[in-house]
């Protein structure tokens, strides 16, 4: 771990961090980068907002939601 690590939501060190599925298009990049799951369902739009690699299913929230995690 570098000097320059932060902390992410689900308590990992970034630098730890590789998120290979950066360019799927089911997950949403900007919340990813933020440490959330960010996982997107197709067929509704919503996001999973929990932390990245939590456990049990996604809780997808509408992209207001998701908008407002953003801006904190």
């Amino acid at each position: 771990m570098d000097m320059n690590s932060k902390r992410t939501v689900a308590g990992t060190w970034e630098s730890d961090m590789v998120r290979l599925d950066l360019s799927n298009i089911h997950v949403r990049e900007d919340l990813a980068r933020a440490g959330r799951c960010a996982n997107v369902h197709l067929a509704t739009g919503r996001t999973c907002l929990l932390p990245l690699r939590h456990h049990g299913p996604c809780e997808f929230h509408n992209p207001q939601e998701a908008d407002d995690i953003l801006r904190r």
